[in-house]
């Protein structure tokens, strides 16, 4: 598995790389506090199985970066916020994230979500190529 970190609160990266890696030692974590570095990121090394998303970033907002991200990818997004405010969810949620996560979180249910997103876009997957074979 390769996951995105995309934040500029340093403590939740390395929480979250911590967490990750403890639990799922083979998953490949990169992590940038630059939503244009994420942008590039995506394009030099290929989708990620999910991106963990603050909505801070260094040089443009969350919001705006899901959005580029929607543009050319169906990738899961994680949008991990201290944030409580349900406008804000919302507005991440019409962005194009695919959950919304409040910090601090438990760690068991955190993992436990991040995998339903993986396996969920792994049966669309699975579901668009049967119906590619079907139809021909």
């Amino acid at each position: 598995m390769k996951i995105f970190v995309a934040d500029t609160d340093n403590e939740t990266i390395e929480n979250v790389y911590s967490l990750l890696s403890s639990l799922k030692p083979d998953w490949q974590i990169s992590a940038s506090n630059s939503g244009k570095q994420c942008l590039s990121l995506l394009k030099e090394s290929g989708c990620p199985d999910a991106i963990l998303l603050g909505m801070l970033l260094c040089d443009m907002p969350g919001l705006d970066l899901i959005k580029q991200i929607r543009d050319d990818s169906d990738v899961p997004i994680m949008v991990l916020s201290h944030e409580r405010d349900v406008r804000n969810m919302v507005a991440a949620f019409d962005a194009g994230a695919s959950d919304y996560v409040i910090q601090p979180f438990n760690d068991q249910i955190f993992i436990a979500r991040l995998k339903a997103l993986i396996r969920r876009r792994e049966w669309d997957t699975q579901a668009k190529k049967a119906r590619a074979v079907n139809s021909t």
